[in-house]
């Protein structure tokens, strides 16, 4: 994987499971962090990188917050080789619960937060460069109570497909569908939930994140070079 060497990889949800692998797997390449996160900085994380990075504390899913930010980033780095939008907000609400301000706040943060984030970096992204979305295993087959989500991560494979034929040849457009993974996004979901999920996936335990980040190292590398408008399911065979 060596043509990660010295690219600039934006990665948003900076210091959730699956970009924490990420980037730890990355920084074997010594690239340039464009770390984002809603929350402070982990400085004992970041500073344990051996890769150079910048950390923006920012809610993504604020258009003009992700502008401010871009014309930051600009100043020390002329080019984007690779996005990575792996912010997301997964809530366990039923329909007659879900309120109008809960689901705008979904969909803004599962969906609209990839297209202020692609929309703001168009003219800065390189040749070659590659964009990963993170969509779900519920974008696919629908989820009881993750209206929201689902309707979001399903929105995220559309925009996915249709960057992809609109970005070329410059720009690759791919999307990763993560099933049942250790993460704290996870956490919130009950012990019966979980253990009836894990007893229906055919390899019988969780992913984790590191197998995720695996499959992102992939679609921002060259040796993806002639894959787009895809999605990679990562799931355990839960869904086929």
């Amino acid at each position: 994987m060596n043509s990660l060497n010295q690219k600039v990889i934006l990665i948003t949800g900076a210091l959730g499971g699956i970009a924490r692998a990420t980037i730890q797997l990355m920084d074997q390449h010594d690239v340039h962090f464009v770390l984002v996160d809603c929350v402070a900085e982990d400085t004992a994380f970041l500073q344990s990188l051996n890769s150079s990075w910048q950390y923006f504390q920012l809610d993504s899913s604020s258009a003009s917050a992700v502008v401010q930010m871009r014309d930051q980033v600009l100043k020390t780095h002329a080019q984007i080789d690779c996005i990575i939008h792996a912010a997301g907000l997964y809530q366990h609400i039923e329909l007659a619960e879900l309120s109008y301000e809960e689901w705008n706040r979904q969909i803004s943060i599962n969906l609209s937060a990839n297209y202020y984030l692609i929309k703001s970096f168009l003219r800065a992204l390189a040749e070659q460069s590659s964009i990963v979305n993170i969509a779900s295993i519920a974008g696919h087959q629908g989820s009881i109570a993750h209206t929201a989500y689902a309707t979001a991560k399903g929105g995220v494979l559309a925009l996915t497909k249709s960057l992809a034929i609109e970005l070329a040849p410059r720009t690759r457009v791919n999307a990763v569908s993560p099933g049942l993974i250790d993460t704290a996004m996870l956490r919130g979901m009950s012990d019966e939930k979980r253990a009836s999920m894990v007893s229906s996936t055919p390899l019988k335990r969780l992913g984790q994140p590191e197998e995720i980040a695996q499959v992102i190292l992939f679609l921002c590398s060259q040796a993806s070079s002639y894959i787009t408008g895809e999605n990679i399911h990562v799931n355990g065979g839960l869904y086929r």
